[in-house]
């Protein structure tokens, strides 16, 4: 793929900057400074100043509107792309600040108090606010269903973890789903349609994976990791789910990830909400003539005798010699006692390809075809840190704290040198998927993708 990038490195606080949903502007943080940009000509249409250093930014939907949050501070204010003079502002009190988003009709402004006991909103038109009270406190983000017309809420009465979902329009208690079947919830995410809502509990004595149909209003299936077998012919060690880690929705809503505890994926299918397939992350790539492995190869140039790599080139080369080692992480001696996840769990936008990294193995990242079930393996030198998907179609860009980026398609894979100036952690596509601003801890670049090269 061929590319062109912007040179001009923009400040920003802690890889503060995003694009609107409409993909017409792009906005930025600088200490207290809010910066709105043009998308086409990068021309500045508006620059704001925060009360406080700006720890916190979101677009709303309506690309019109956009929030600045002091967390520390309990301080938020939204700005106005068309009406500069207009402002919201917000002082949260004695219940403080845990985070703030919008929801999803901008029409509401929602924080969290501190412990996250209580989830306040707030209307932009009426000034009025409800309180959404007795919020599990280990849930610190807002389950909207993804056409925006419910919100579901975990919350714990007399320790009894339950489901309340509230309509959008109004706020008003739609319905509360008493989920005794759970010892305890630890997680919920909705379907793509908005139809079902996934409820788990993930290390009782019999972690369980409830499905609730919103339309029928009743549980429709119940997964057990445990009681589920993939196939009486495979006798692995690891057959089964140790837990429930995770939960994630293929786009169409067909298949759903669901992750556990000892490194292991499960598709369920979506009509008998069955186990389909597994992956299981193992430390050692076998023959498979279908897989493919991508191994980062530095060549050392000429000019980086003096004990510099600046000019170092970076290349992904395909392995085609088996067994192949993958490196195992070390644990840092703070999270001696907690337990290694999957920290990449991404779907692309067709649902053909899921992207997969665990913490146990920093360095490599899986690539699951899941119609034709096989895989592609991106090895790299440093730990990745970040890996998204193009929104409009099957390319992944990966991302290792370096001045260099990963980019991955069905046909082949490539290393891009961005800018020495900048170590990229992860990036913003575009609506269009042919904008990124990449993002560095302080430090941002706009790249230009060059669709008709790819």
């Amino acid at each position: 793929m061929s590319t062109e990038i912007e040179r001009d490195v923009i400040r920003i606080n802690n890889q503060l900057c995003d694009f609107s949903k409409d993909g017409k502007w792009f906005a930025f943080a600088n200490q207290s400074n809010l910066i709105i940009k043009n998308c086409k000509n990068l021309d500045t249409i508006h620059s704001f100043m925060f009360p406080d250093i700006i720890e916190y930014l979101e677009w709303f939907t309506n690309s019109e509107y956009i929030l600045c949050a002091n967390i520390k501070k309990a301080i938020v204010q939204i700005y106005s792309v068309h009406y500069p003079e207009w402002k919201y502002k917000l002082v949260e009190g004695s219940a403080g600040l845990e985070s703030v988003s919008c929801s999803p009709d901008s029409k509401y402004l929602l924080t969290f108090s501190d412990f996250n006991i209580q989830i306040s909103v707030w209307s932009l038109e009426s000034q009025s606010v409800t309180h959404i009270q007795n919020v599990k406190s280990s849930f610190n983000e807002l389950y909207f269903s993804p056409n925006g017309n419910k919100l579901a809420v975990v919350v714990t009465v007399e320790g009894d973890d339950n489901i309340e979902i509230y309509n959008t329009d109004n706020w008003k208690l739609s319905k509360k789903l008493i989920c005794a079947r759970l010892n305890n919830i630890d997680g919920i995410c909705w379907s793509p349609n908005s139809e079902l809502l996934c409820i788990w509990s993930s290390f009782s004595d019999e972690p369980k994976l409830i499905i609730y149909s919103n339309l029928l209003e009743r549980d429709i299936a119940v997964f057990y990791p445990t009681r589920n077998k993939l196939s009486p012919k495979e006798f692995i060690e690891h057959v089964n789910l140790k837990g429930i880690e995770n939960v994630k929705w293929m786009p169409s809503g067909q298949l759903l990830a669901v992750t556990g505890f000892n490194e292991m994926i499960v598709l369920l299918n979506h009509v008998t909400w069955k186990p389909l397939a597994k992956l299981y992350l193992e430390p050692v790539i076998k023959e498979n003539y279908l897989n493919k492995v991508y191994e980062e190869r530095i060549i050392q140039s000429k000019l980086s005798a003096k004990n510099t790599n600046c000019y170092d080139k970076h290349v992904l080369e395909e392995k085609s010699e088996r067994p192949v080692n993958i490196k195992i992480g070390k644990k840092n001696d703070i999270d001696r006692l907690s337990i290694a996840k999957f920290d990449i769990l991404e779907f692309s936008y067709c649902g053909q390809y899921l992207a997969v990294k665990h913490q146990l193995y920093p360095t490599t990242l899986w690539i699951w075809n899941i119609i034709e079930d096989y895989f592609d393996y991106i090895i790299l030198k440093n730990p990745i840190t970040g890996a998204k998907w193009n929104p409009t179609r099957a390319h992944l860009l990966i991302f290792c704290e370096c001045a260099y980026m990963f980019e991955w398609t069905p046909e082949t894979a490539n290393c891009i040198p961005v800018s020495r100036n900048i170590a990229i952690l992860d990036a913003r596509f575009h609506s269009q998927g042919n904008l990124l601003l990449l993002c560095g801890y302080n430090k941002a670049i706009i790249y230009q993708i060059d669709i008709s090269k790819s």
